[in-house]
């Protein structure tokens, strides 16, 4: 904005002091010859007025073109950076400056979180993508050594379906409060099918699954319990050389997935649902990613749940999901 458009764009932001200035001068004429004074004093009073506002207003001009041109600066500037703006000079311009300080700040938090949200992302794809790659690489020993059966293809087919499904379901959880849909979703049934899905497994591995007491219906969204499920029961399947898997409902508000397993380290036990932290189990088999029990937790909070894990070495590990104590949750 030049000069002479600041000006004019000035004497209209000011048009309502101008107008009472000249209404307050012919009010004060009019009084004059209201009192039939001479012409003299008028204009002497007149002049004066005008010569002591004329500096006044060419100060104040300058003052906010300078204003002006210190925002102009600060629009140069590459945000999240808060400019330096000019000194307010009344209440409202300070009320205005702390609030754009404030939407900045916001604006430049939001930065930083985003950054770190895409930082996470790209590194849990990275995993991800190395650890897809392996029942790739197996199926393609196989098929070089001739070493193809039904049941080892369907076993790295079911790990690669499930690591896909676990990358969407870390997209979602970004929007995670969108598609939940709570519904009264029947245990056993829902329990079953995921035994079904690992089928596989037990009988590769040789592992007895039991199910014990779950006839209870609760109220939650089937897909993202389901997902827990699901990997509470690889995760079991995974570090179990014999013995076997057994879930049951200890009370009405819990749902307890039990193993006989490897164990875990009692130092690995407060990180466990850390993302990325992989244990010491995880680190000597290599078969975990750090992510599953991670995105187990967040789910379950989502679904205003917990979770708890228990073991010992060589004893097999316990996980228990505790669901809200409140009668909608469990039908008899």
């Amino acid at each position: 904005m030049n000069s002479q458009k600041f000006i004019i764009q000035y004497l209209k932001d000011k048009h309502v002091v101008i107008v009472a200035y000249f209404v307050f001068l012919l009010c004060s004429i009019f009084m004059y010859f209201l009192y039939d004074v001479r012409w003299e004093p008028v204009l002497y009073t007149t002049y004066l007025i005008i010569l002591i506002t004329v500096p006044f207003v060419f100060w104040d001009c300058r003052k906010n073109y300078v204003k002006n041109q210190c925002l102009k600066e600060a629009l140069k500037m590459d945000f999240p950076i808060v400019p330096e703006l000019p000194k307010a000079d009344s209440l409202l311009e300070q009320n205005y400056q702390y609030l754009l300080r404030k939407i900045l700040e916001a604006w430049k938090d939001e930065r930083v979180e985003q950054k770190r949200v895409d930082a996470e992302r790209d590194d849990y794809y990275t995993l991800w993508t190395h650890q897809i790659k392996m029942p790739a690489y197996a199926m393609d020993l196989m098929l070089q050594t001739g070493d193809m059966t039904p049941g080892k293809w369907k076993i790295e087919l079911m790990k690669i379906s499930q690591y896909v499904d676990m990358a969407l379901k870390y997209l979602q959880l970004e929007n995670q409060y969108s598609d939940l849909c709570f519904k009264q979703v029947e245990l056993l049934p829902m329990i079953q099918n995921v035994i079904k899905k690992f089928s596989s497994l037990f009988i590769t591995k040789q592992l007895k699954v039991e199910l014990i007491d779950l006839d209870g219906t609760i109220l939650t969204d089937e897909k993202w319990f389901t997902f827990v499920i699901e990997q509470l029961i690889s995760n079991a399947v995974k570090y179990t050389e014999q013995g076997g898997v057994y879930i049951y409902q200890p009370s009405p508000f819990q749902v307890c997935i039990r193993d006989t397993g490897i164990g875990i380290a009692a130092e690995d036990l407060p990180q466990l649902f850390e993302k990325g932290y992989t244990g010491f189990n995880g680190r000597i088999h290599q078969k975990s990613t750090g992510c599953g029990l991670y995105m187990c937790k967040k789910v379950l909070c989502m679904l205003n749940c917990n979770i708890t894990i228990s073991s010992q070495l060589n004893q097999g590990t316990t996980v228990m999901i505790n669901l809200p104590e409140n009668d909608l949750y469990v039908v008899e």
